[in-house]
């Protein structure tokens, strides 16, 4: 049994050696539009440019991101599929719903890609309220009649909006969608007034289709710098901002994990990158694999707190 075990061990790493050798899908959780899409096509574009084999970008939203994981959980452990995770479906998503994997235990980290300084949160440019302090005069004017969008249950932005409700004493519907760029457009439509979504909006913002209330950030985003903050407004506590990571499956041979990380590495410290990041309100970040393990061990416990003080469920 010995004797076998170490024959699989020799020949993952003879494998790995010469990984990759064929095209590798890169698994996203979220439609075209959203902010992980926005992220994963020029990183999987540049990936595959310093790897020599194709990186193909599949969008496999639902529940959160929770599908396309659990493709990944299942894929065998090669390093031919691989996925993008987030606060929102490696955290918050497995803390609200039963998902078909461990969070901790069904995947292997890579790196860290980047972060999002916040989330935005977006209008019809018909809507009357401007800032935080008339959209508060609005909801308390029309207890319950006023309905907000965001990319899903339970995501980052979501429950920064409940926190909101919550801190300005207004009661607000929420509208769940498969993703923030579905959301958005629905804005731009006409079909919903009111909505929370990503950083990806500031061309539709610039072209006057919507237009931005508050962001969620720490301080405000270089990207929409003429935008101020929840805590700018009066509510420090409102504060959400999200990060994506590669991720494989479970048991990803350690060379594997080490090239994926080295190309990681490289594509997340280059200029253009960064430059293409910067209108999203992100900017590349590498870590390494026990890195990215720590900050999402570190942000399970941060966002269990904030859906217990909120009080976000999921009906299942």
């Amino acid at each position: 049994m010995r004797a076998l075990l170490l024959f699989f061990l020799l020949v993952n790493t003879v494998l790995a050696a010469d990984y990759p050798t064929r095209p590798i899908r890169l698994l996203i959780g979220f439609p075209p539009g959203a902010g992980m899409d926005a992220v994963a096509r020029p990183f999987a574009q540049r990936l595959s440019e310093i790897l020599g084999q194709p990186v193909l970008v599949e969008n496999r939203p639902g529940a959160g991101g929770a599908v396309s994981n659990a493709a990944i959980a299942k894929s065998a452990p090669d390093g031919y599929t691989l996925g993008f995770g987030s606060n929102g479906d490696l955290v918050i998503v497995p803390l609200l719903i039963k998902v078909d994997y461990d969070p901790a235990a069904s995947f292997t980290p890579v790196s860290l890609v980047s972060r999002e300084e916040g989330f935005v949160l977006l209008a019809h440019p018909t809507f009357a309220p401007n800032n935080l302090a008339e959209l508060v005069a609005l909801a308390k004017e029309k207890p319950g009649s006023l309905q907000f969008g965001s990319g899903g249950v339970g995501l980052p932005h979501h429950i920064a909006m409940e926190q909101f409700k919550i801190v300005a004493g207004i009661n607000m519907v929420h509208v769940p969608y498969k993703g923030a760029g579905p959301m958005t457009q629905d804005i731009v439509g006409g079909n919903l007034v009111l909505g929370i979504g990503n950083v990806t909006a500031t061309p539709l913002i610039r072209a006057g289709k919507v237009k931005a209330l508050a962001v969620t950030a720490a301080r405000r985003i270089p990207a929409l710098a003429e935008v101020p903050t929840f805590a700018e407004q009066g509510y420090p506590q409102v504060e959400a901002s999200g990060w994506f990571g590669l991720i494989g499956p479970a048991g990803l041979p350690q060379p594997v994990v080490q090239a994926l990380n080295d190309a990681t590495r490289k594509v997340v410290t280059e200029s253009a990158f960064n430059e293409r990041l910067f209108n999203l309100g992100m900017r590349g970040e590498p870590s390494t694999p026990a890195g990215l393990r720590d900050i999402q061990r570190n942000d399970t416990a941060k966002w269990a707190g904030m859906i217990k003080d909120t009080g976000v469920r999921v009906e299942q």
